[in-house]
């Protein structure tokens, strides 16, 4: 059984999806039910006691709620993001997807798994400089778009608390597809320039972070890691 903050947004619905088709179990929060619905092909299909939805927003629940939903789960996965809309990049909660990592894996059991989509946008130690240019623009964003902040600071809880079993997943420029074709590349660190022509789909996205909620061997590789998630050809590749 896993369990799904943000299963209504562009890619959290495909991660819903792909576990589903899969055979898995899924607990879902999410603000509407008819919405995230849907978003699953087809919309109708009655997916029995292996969907379960929890209509609320994720950080309107209790600690004690958060717990006994995710008390049964293997693993916990935040593809929470802020919305493209002034309110969603400026207003509350400014925090959102760093307020919910901590409270998410708090609450759920210490053996679980706890997968998160970040972003690219996202400097580690690991990657190499970017140029002064690119370091002008994320200086910017570091201090004028919340939701920039809100991603480093999340990545920055991570690492500092290797006492979680987490990955974070990395995507490039995102793109819609209706369907995962598996034709990406993973490398450890971000190499690529920050404004290129690099996109990967968020169905392939999803793909990755279903292999990571499902697969111990895949999880075992880059757990502890912020892996970077491209389309095939596009730096370093890794294999699963």
């Amino acid at each position: 059984k896993i369990f799904i903050a943000g299963a209504t947004g562009a890619t959290g619905k495909h991660v819903v999806q792909q576990l589903l088709d899969k055979g898995n179990s899924v607990v879902a929060v999410a603000r509407s039910k008819d919405t995230m619905m849907m978003g699953l092909i087809p919309p109708t299909k009655d997916y029995g006691d292996r969907l379960q939805i929890h209509e609320a927003s994720i950080l309107d629940l209790s600690d004690d709620e958060l717990k006994s939903l995710t008390k049964d789960c293997s693993a916990v996965v935040s593809c929470l993001g802020h919305r493209p809309t002034f309110d969603g990049l400026f207003g509350h909660p400014k925090r959102l997807v760093t307020d919910a990592a901590r409270r998410l894996t708090a609450a759920m059991p210490s053996s679980s798994k706890f997968v998160l989509m970040g972003t690219e946008a996202v400097q580690l130690p690991i990657d190499p400089k970017r140029p002064f240019g690119e370091r002008a623009v994320l200086f910017l964003l570091r201090n004028l778009l919340p939701p920039h902040v809100d991603n480093e600071e999340v990545a920055s809880f991570l690492q500092e608390h290797k006492e979680i079993n987490w990955s974070a997943v990395r995507p490039t420029n995102l793109v819609d597809a209706d369907e995962a074709d598996g034709f990406y590349n993973i490398q450890e660190e971000s190499s690529l320039p920050l404004f290129g022509s690099q996109a990967i789909s968020r169905a392939n996205v999803a793909h990755f972070m279903v292999e990571l909620l499902t697969s111990d061997a895949t999880f075992a590789k880059w757990k502890h890691e912020m892996p970077v998630i491209v389309e095939k050809g596009s730096g370093t590749s890794a294999e699963l």
